[in-house]
């Protein structure tokens, strides 16, 4: 078992559901990044993901696309941010770390050199956010690589819901997938919508993968809300890089503590 499944198991038969959120890599600086992992893991996270920027997040928010920006502007060399991690691995070493990066920061970075800071750094998994069909060639020769390294490749299953792709990508599946949470017309997420219930459902009974829901999920009612729909853990975003906006880790450390309380069952 990697780091990611043993986390994921403990949470769950202590009767709790897991919750996952992204350091933003790079912002607002990379010391920063490296004080801001140790506030999420001292207040609760149970699953770290490095978030790395990139100019053109397209499936984010604004705030996260803003803050992607600026840290590229700030630090445009992607070997200080694998520098920032190195470092952080260093202080960390039994923490399940796992890595969101777009599909250009990997072909800026060279999917080689990219595998290789990977195994070094023992990341368990990446999320690719591009969909396959959008860059088929890089996800065929990085999933080859991963396999070849273990690494998992942690799938995203965007909305609307495609069926066809995930009856392609759930045998091969690991550490949890990520359930983009279904929006209404305008494609916003006033609340985590109860028609979530039947779509984790029906992907339980295809897969023993855990579950984490994401989008929209942005206070403690949001969490509450997710894991009363049957979801395994959440993943919290946007808020989070707004409370890193904000600059007070007191503050943040307070949030965070009360998204976790959120994920208890009764």
């Amino acid at each position: 078992m990697k780091k990611i499944d043993r986390r994921i198991q403990d949470v769950l038969e202590k009767g709790e559901k897991v919750l996952v959120s992204g350091v933003p890599v790079g912002y607002p600086n990379l010391d920063e990044t490296q004080k801001l992992v140790e506030v999420y893991l001292r207040s609760g996270m149970d699953i770290v993901e490095f978030s790395m920027p990139t100019r053109n997040p397209y499936i984010d928010t604004q705030i996260i696309a803003d803050s992607n920006v600026k840290a590229l502007d700030l630090e445009p060399d992607l070997d200080h941010y694998f520098e920032t991690l190195h470092n952080i691995r260093k202080e960390f070493p039994n923490e399940p770390f796992y890595m969101m990066a777009y599909a250009d920061l990997i072909l800026q970075f060279g999917l080689k050199n990219f595998v290789d800071q990977l195994v070094e750094l023992e990341i368990d998994g990446v999320e690719l956010p591009d969909k396959d069909e959008m860059v088929p060639e890089l996800a065929s020769e990085m999933e080859t690589l991963f396999d070849q390294n273990g690494i998992y490749r942690i799938y995203i299953l965007h909305h609307p819901f495609n069926s066809a792709f995930f009856s392609k990508i759930k045998e091969k599946a690991a550490g949890f997938l990520l359930l983009q949470s279904i929006a209404d017309e305008k494609g916003n997420r006033p609340n985590v919508s109860p028609e979530n219930k039947d779509l984790i459902a029906t992907i339980k009974k295809e897969t023993d993968i855990p579950v984490i829901l994401g989008y929209g999920i942005k206070n403690a009612e949001r969490v509450r809300e997710a894991v009363s729909l049957g979801a395994d853990g959440v993943l919290v975003g946007t808020s989070m890089v707004e409370y890193i906006s904000q600059g007070n880790h007191q503050k943040f450390s307070k949030f965070i503590q009360d998204l976790k309380k959120a994920t208890h069952q009764d």
